[in-house]
């Protein structure tokens, strides 16, 4: 692999250098989290992924390849669960086992999505994360619990998720099953990654390092 074909999962690493410039792909976030967790297999994933995205292009037209996108879903390749530990939030584990929290599920749906050279991205709110054609004109979403195309107007107010915003719930959510599992060093490395994203609201993210800290004390 060369050029922009081995790019989306090779430059995501480290966490704090792609989370401080610019706003990269949800994907991309995910995989410098994942890379910093774990032993990531740079050439697997990539493998996998281009292999998945490679059934999209033949697709054509917004709503066909939502739905194409779907089927990777309603057949059991991702299949979207809630609960489990923190490799649920891992985008490569995830990818590997097929299964994992629905966030996650739509993150790949989006970077497969995006290898196609689909237009695609997250919307959300309290009620859960969709996928989303930026060039669909219909008001439809694609739900990534099932697989299904779903009405947007029927799930209220819906926003667009940039990288970080993904990558900010995916790390309060990892770091919430690390603590649960007594797993404090993991927990206070996801911590530290989530002081590095560019919010606001950075002084909620570095107390919650500083608990951590005290409790590994």
């Amino acid at each position: 692999m060369s050029g922009e074909r081995d790019t989306a999962v090779r430059r995501a690493r480290p966490f704090e250098l792609h989370a401080a410039v610019g706003c990269p792909q949800p994907a991309e976030l995910a995989f410098s989290l994942a890379w910093e967790l774990g032993e990531f297999d740079v050439d697997r994933t990539e493998r996998t992924l281009w292999t998945l995205a490679a059934n999209l292009t033949s697709m054509s037209g917004a709503k066909a390849h939502l739905r194409a996108l779907g089927r990777l879903v309603s057949a059991g390749t991702l299949q979207a669960r809630q609960g489990g530990g923190p490799e649920c939030l891992l985008i490569d584990r995830v990818l590997e086992r097929g299964a994992g929290h629905p966030l996650v599920v739509a993150i790949l749906l989006c970077e497969l999505a995006r290898r196609a050279g689909v237009p695609a991205g997250i919307v959300g709110n309290e009620r859960g994360h969709f996928v989303a054609h930026q060039r669909l004109t219909e008001a439809l979403v694609l739900d990534p619990m099932s697989g299904a195309l779903v009405d947007a107007g029927d799930l209220g107010v819906l926003r667009w998720h940039c990288g970080h915003q993904i990558a900010a719930e995916l790390l309060d959510a990892i770091e919430q099953r690390y603590e649960r599992s007594g797993d404090l060093t993991n927990a206070l490395r996801v911590a530290r990654m989530r002081c590095a994203l560019p919010f606001e609201e950075t002084s909620v993210a570095e107390a919650g390092l500083r608990r951590l800290t005290a409790r590994l004390n």
